[in-house]
């Protein structure tokens, strides 16, 4: 049979399946529970595991995950921190940024009154201050927690911090791989600006996931036509950029095309300054080029669970960033429901309708999610993707090889970039197609959540892969969520 389907899987799915239950229980737990109720529970857990996984037992990775996602946060910084003024002290972990008379910065390491604390700290400085990456801060400030904290990098945003009088600057320790990378990251930029001019905000949020230059209303416009997922480097841009690479060697050379894959896609996700989204399309990858290098089968569900485990196991704390929660909700929609709705469609046109069901079910996987972000819908999400979607590889592909060409040859360049802007307006007119309100929503509940992502789950080809599956108890699922969901 083609396509691989007699082959061995790389990943048993059941198992994994498990083990993201088990990844997501662990991570949640990870940073609720005090330290000494994480040791315990974590060993037993990590014993119970190496013993099911020693009898063979499919379910070793629900109680092992969980418990070595519990000793990952039983080392973690557990200070609790109240509204108020510290003296605070930290590293800057990313490049500082200035305007209108004041310049915000990320802190890392970061020490309360000399107590160390979790996470990354959003600091607001009330004026221009010269500040750059891998500086070490002190100074007082008034501190609070954050809502739902943005991921710089593998760090969370917890706290947010407005700096009171005067900074002590002083040289930090700062880790000079990634501060090379933000070095090149800051070149392209430039070169993106130079090339972009109006559309340099988009179209640095296209290549380098930097959203900062944005103008509001482009931002919301895209928000509500529901291509905001454009913006965002995810699995659509690394696979994009890692495709064309690939075809630069041709043929059965696995190993060298491995190997070339995962240089582009280390380079890419330090380019893009280690996002979640693009760690875990990364990840997930790589997966899929190291199977077939085995010529193994490839196993979504054991791609996305792995990747999830891996940079929760990093940071637990990415769980409470929306970014991050979009970007594995999106991949676990389209595992699991692009089929049932390709099944659904039916119809000859296999390329229209493989379009067709993968937007929709992005659409439908991040409902719940973005109705927690800001309480809006997109009503025009699955349309304006059809159209928006086969232009992406139009503009990423040139769009890269346009700013690195022009740090040796700007006027060639030029000319390369000519594509990418038109797909860029192209974009722009698509995204004001969109009314300018959204579907207004109440924001979607734990179980409400839990009952949707679920209904997926059994709506899809992974729940009971003997044939005899109950695809309506899924649907039905579905629908319990929807009612928790707009009744709760």
């Amino acid at each position: 049979m083609e396509h691989g389907w007699n082959k061995r899987r790389f990943f048993n799915e059941r198992p994994m399946l498990w083990g993201i239950l088990g990844t997501l229980l662990g991570a949640l737990l990870a940073v609720r529970l005090g330290a000494a109720l994480l040791w315990g529970l974590g060993l037993l857990a990590v014993g119970l595991g190496a013993f099911l996984l020693w009898r063979g037992k499919i379910v070793y990775a629900l109680p092992l995950l969980l418990g070595l996602l519990l000793l990952r946060g039983a080392v973690l910084p557990g200070v609790r921190v109240v509204p108020g003024e510290y003296e605070v002290c930290g590293t800057l972990i990313d490049d500082p940024e200035r305007e209108k008379g004041e310049t915000r910065a990320v802190l890392g390491r970061v020490t309360l009154d000399g107590r160390r604390v979790p996470g990354a700290l959003a600091l607001r400085i009330p004026y221009d201050a010269a500040l750059a990456y891998g500086d070490a801060l002190a100074l007082r400030a008034q501190v609070a927690p954050e809502e739902g904290g943005a991921a710089v990098g593998l760090s969370t945003v917890l706290y947010g911090a407005e700096a009171r009088g005067s900074i002590r600057v002083s040289e930090g320790r700062a880790d000079p791989l990634y501060g090379w990378a933000l070095f090149c990251r800051q070149r392209l930029e430039a070169a993106a600006d130079a090339l972009f001019s109006d559309q340099a905000g988009p179209a640095k949020g296209m290549l380098f996931g930097d959203k900062d230059d944005i103008h509001y209303l482009t931002f919301r416009a895209y928000q509500r036509s529901g291509l905001l997922h454009l913006l965002t480097v995810s699995g659509l841009h690394v696979g994009v950029v890692c495709g064309a690479a690939l075809q630069l060697i041709r043929g059965r050379r696995k190993w060298l095309r491995f190997g070339l894959s995962l240089a582009v896609v280390g380079l890419f996700c330090l380019l893009t300054g280690l996002s979640p989204s693009s760690l875990r399309a990364a990840i997930m990858l790589l997966i899929v080029r190291f199977s077939h290098l085995l010529d193994r089968q490839d196993d979504p569900i054991s791609q996305i669970g792995f990747a999830l485990w891996a940079l929760l196991m990093v940071n637990p704390y990415l769980l409470t960033s929306m970014g991050f929660c979009l970007s594995f909700g999106s991949v676990w929609s389209l595992a699991c429901l692009t089929k049932p709705l390709l099944d659904l469609l039916g119809g000859r046109r296999e390329s229209l309708r493989g379009l067709l069901a993968g937007s929709l079910s992005v659409c439908l996987g991040i409902a719940p999610l973005l109705s927690r972000a800001d309480g809006v819908v997109s009503l025009m999400g699955v349309p304006l993707s059809l159209l928006a979607l086969p232009a992406a590889p139009l503009f990423l592909i040139p769009g890269w090889i346009a700013v690195l060409l022009y740090l040796v040859f700007p006027g060639a360049a030029r000319v390369v970039a000519l594509l990418p802007q038109g797909v860029l307006y192209y974009l722009d007119a698509l995204s004001r197609l969109a009314p300018v309100s959204g579907l207004t929503v109440p924001p979607a509940g734990g179980v409400a959540l839990g009952l949707w992502f679920t209904g997926m789950l059994f709506v899809s080809e992974y729940f009971l892969p003997n044939g005899r599956r109950p695809a309506y108890l899924g649907w039905g699922l579905l629908m319990a969520g929807t009612l928790v969901w707009f009744l709760a």
